[in-house]
């Protein structure tokens, strides 16, 4: 069975206008899970400094809104990256992260390895355009890289994407052979299958699948589920459990 979490997002928090919570850490689901999740959320102009990255791999991903953020201590090149729905910033070998909303708010998902390891400093915005878009070639999901082997940042110990599964998507029951596997969702509602056994997911939860732990999601609303998939560390093999049915990708059009 899966490791479930949600999060009290509800409120404010203080009065400097911004909430964060930890969604998926190996405290919150009480198993040694290598990642370490965050979500901030921002009103329109406030400010949040000293959001900790750990030294290690981490990235910002944009669940909506804008803004720009700042990482520390201060390196070479941009000191300041503008921050759009959707765009990824990877800033490997940081300790903290500096972030301010634009007019429409800001809300990220911070996340970073705890697994250790050698880092080289990076640190780069990718728009949402410049991310490798996928689709489907099973039913219709919608995939968007954000932290994969064809985004150029030589990440070793984390692996991410974003996905929407659209009413009736399902995914190939599967397994990874060594690496955890946690998931974020951002909207909607889904049924995580593990072992044959449904748990149901929405907007809000997290969830951790250990390694070994056969898993597969269905979308059985009329709404979009959609959520962050997180490998740490990236698997070395995946296992299709089903003769001839597995996920496979095809670029957007």
């Amino acid at each position: 069975m899966p490791w479930i979490c949600t999060p009290d997002f509800s409120d404010a928090g203080n009065d400097q206008g911004w909430t964060s919570r930890v969604w998926a850490s190996a405290e919150v689901f009480g198993q040694p899970v290598p990642l370490k999740v965050k979500r901030v959320r921002l009103d329109a102009g406030a400010q949040m400094r000293g959001i900790p990255l750990g030294g290690t791999e981490a990235f910002a991903y944009v669940i909506a809104g804008s803004g720009t953020a700042q990482a520390s201590p201060p390196g070479a090149g941009p000191e300041r990256f503008g921050l759009d729905a959707e765009s990824v910033l990877w800033l490997a070998a940081c300790d903290s992260l500096d972030a301010e909303a634009g007019p429409a708010g800001l809300d990220l998902m911070v996340a970073h390895s705890t697994g250790g390891g050698a880092v080289t400093a990076l640190r780069k915005v990718f728009a949402a355009g410049e991310l490798p878009h996928l689709v489907s070639t099973r039913d219709t999901r919608d995939r968007l890289d954000l932290v994969t082997d064809d985004v150029p940042v030589g990440a070793k110990t984390i692996r991410a994407d974003r996905i929407i599964y659209h009413p009736g998507d399902t995914a190939a029951a599967h397994y990874h052979t060594d690496c955890h596997h946690v998931f974020c969702v951002l909207g909607g509602s889904g049924l995580l299958y593990t072992d044959g056994a449904a748990t149901r997911l929405s907007a809000g939860d997290s969830a951790l699948v250990g390694p070994g732990e056969v898993h597969w999601f269905e979308n059985d609303r009329q709404e979009e589920f959609s959520f962050v998939e997180f490998w740490a560390p990236p698997p070395t093999q995946t296992i299709w459990t089903v003769t001839g049915d597995r996920c496979t990708w095809a670029p957007a059009s």
